[in-house]
């Protein structure tokens, strides 16, 4: 079983992620996929604890 700890990790990391690539990139279609990466991480955050 997978614990609440470990969802709650994978969506920092997602979120992470996306906040890295919206500012380190200047493509906008990279940033629109970092700002979607950001979006699912706290999605799954929001699900995690629901």
């Amino acid at each position: 079983m997978i614990s609440l700890t470990s969802y709650a990790f994978v969506s920092m990391i997602l979120f992470s992620i996306g906040v890295i690539g919206v500012i380190a990139r200047r493509n906008i279609f990279v940033i629109y996929m970092s700002i979607e990466l950001m979006l699912n991480g706290i999605a799954l955050f929001l699900i995690t604890f629901e």
